[in-house]
């Protein structure tokens, strides 16, 4: 997910689904288009339904009100920290998931928050795979060196 939303800011889908401007959640803003485009292509799901119910598994909630009403986030999900993504887990297995009530009261605000900044360095490779470049060096035969979904 956070691949597809740096794919989708840099070929120009980010009409689509984006992440708001300070990295905190992100937002489907066009349902249909978002399923047709991106969800049947990178996700191999055709239903958006699917696809919340797979965000409320990893941990994901879903903003009630304010100006990122309707965003998802997980505050291990953040953009331009790939790296935190590696402790989000899934909370729920075949129907057991527990939905947890929001109270618009306790919702964060994340304008109050600062932005999240760009790491100094992005990986290479990572640099590489949002901007489709090959590699400098040929891979010495050990796999490919395109990541896949």
């Amino acid at each position: 997910l956070h691949m597809v939303l740096s794919i989708a800011e840099n070929d120009g889908f980010d009409d689509i689904v984006s992440w708001q401007a300070h990295g905190r959640c992100f937002s489907v803003r066009k349902k249909q288009e978002f399923v047709d485009k991106i969800l049947s292509s990178y996700f191999g799901q055709s239903k958006i339904a699917s696809f919340q119910r797979q965000l409320s598994m990893y941990g994901f909630l879903r903003l009630t009100q304010g100006p990122d009403r309707g965003c998802y986030y997980h505050e291990l999900f953040l953009k331009h920290k790939l790296y935190l993504c590696q402790d989000i887990t899934r909370t729920g297995v075949n129907g057991n998931v527990v939905k947890r009530r929001v109270d618009p009261k306790t919702e964060p605000d994340f304008y109050s928050m600062p932005f999240v900044a760009p790491d100094p360095e992005l990986p290479e490779y990572l640099l590489r795979f949002i901007k489709k470049e090959e590699p400098n060096e040929p891979n010495n035969g050990e796999g490919s060196s395109n990541i896949t979904f």
